[in-house]
Formats: C-alpha cells, structure tokens, sequence
C-alpha cells in the first residue's frame, strides 16, 4: 500500500508541473491564463505563445504521462517501499498516469487550476499502448487539418481510443497486446503494446471525462465563438 501511495503521489507532483504557465512567464512574462482561452494547457500556448512554444509545452505534457505510466511504476518496482502492490500491471501503469493528468488538471504549483489533461492523458496511453496511440495521434492530427479546431480533435481522438482498442483485440483478434523490438543506441528494446480490457472500460471513461472538460468548448463550438488554430506565429 505505501509502495502504491508512493506511485500515486510522485506521479501527481509529475502532472503538476506547470508547463504552459512555465513557458508563458519565460518567454513574455505573462500567466497563460489570462489569456487566450484562459487555459493552461499546450493549446492555448499554440494560442497565445506561437506554435514552438505551444509544441514544445505539447510535448513535455505528453513526456509526463509517459514517465508517470512507464518509468515511475518501473522505478518503484525495482524499488519499492515495502511490498509492491498486487495488481495488474496494465491497471497499475493507469492508475500512475491518471494520477499525473490528475495533476496537470489541479495543478499543485499553481493554484489547483491547470489545464485540460489531454497531452498528459495521451502520453500514459502512449506508454501502454503506443501502436493504438499511433492511430488515435492520426485522428487527431487529420481533425485538426480539416477543421482547424483542436477541441474536435481532442474529442474525436478520446471516443477513437476504445473503438480501435476493440476492433484489434476482438476483430482481429490480436489477443492482449503484442511486443515489438527496435535497436537503440546499439541494443534491442522491447516495447508491448497492450490490448489488455482495462484500456476498454478506462477509454470509456476518459472519453467521457474529455467531453465534460470540454463542454465549454462545444458550447462555443453550437454558438460559432470557438477559437480555430492558425499554423504561424501569432499574439
């Protein structure tokens, strides 16, 4: 229990970490959400920052779901505190994630108020299941081209999640995940791609959770107000 606390708790201070309020007050002296959408999330710093900084926070967001579903589990595993928990390693890599996008979410840097979770939630699911993750990224990038809006995409991408997770383990039957091995640095590494149900019943989940963190931006989007994203440089 304490090792699984410990998981918990590590994970969170990860997912806090305020990327966007980080990169809005380095490069303008500005807090982030006071602008723009109000949001602290990678697409206001699109918005508001300009499209490096708004990818760069993207990126690092998404960093911090990997290393809370990958690499703190597998430290705490080598190093527990205690007896490490009994539980399935699938659902223990979710729990460590969540509770980073908890973080990025309730910010404990800044006030509880962070931002929406979508980057950090997709790099855990990254670190699980990166092949179905691939597919999800290409919904998502394909929305954002067609209809310039990253809410659509953010929306569209978290419903693809379990769809596609149940169409390779049950249509095609590809059972509960399949390892790949790559070269890196010289040595073979292993990467699993996870098929495993727990990924069904929590993309559920997280499908629903976008759309309620999202439903200022549907409103907007019914009322014609919502912001589309512009591929240069702007204020």
């Amino acid at each position: 229990m304490v090792t699984l606390i410990a998981i918990l708790l590590v994970s969170y201070v990860i997912g806090s970490i305020p990327t966007s309020l980080i990169a809005g007050k380095t490069l303008k002296g500005i807090d982030i959400r006071q602008f723009g959408s109000g949001n602290a999330g990678g697409t206001n710093a699109f918005r508001v920052l300009g499209w490096k900084a708004g990818l760069t926070v993207t990126l690092i967001d998404i960093l911090k779901g990997i290393v809370a579903a990958v690499s703190v589990v597998a430290y705490f595993r080598h190093h527990p505190l205690g007896t490490f928990p009994d539980i399935n390693e699938v659902a223990l890599r979710l729990l460590a994630g969540m509770s980073a996008v908890i973080g990025h979410v309730f910010t404990l840097f800044a006030g509880f108020r962070g931002g929406k979770g979508v980057s950090t939630a997709a790099g855990m699911l990254i670190g699980i299941a990166p092949v179905s993750m691939l597919m999800v990224i290409g919904v998502f990038l394909l929305t954002v081209y067609i209809s310039r809006y990253v809410s659509v995409a953010s929306i569209l991408a978290a419903i693809a999640f379990p769809l596609i997770i149940v169409i390779r383990k049950y249509i095609f039957e590809l059972g509960s995940g399949l390892d790949y091995y790559i070269r890196l640095f010289g040595s073979s590494v292993s990467i699993h791609d996870s098929l495993d149900y727990h990924l069904i019943i929590f993309g559920l989940i997280v499908a629903l959770g976008i759309l309620y963190t999202h439903r200022t931006n549907i409103k907007r989007l019914f009322s014609g107000t919502e912001n589309r994203v512009r591929f240069g440089k702007h204020a």
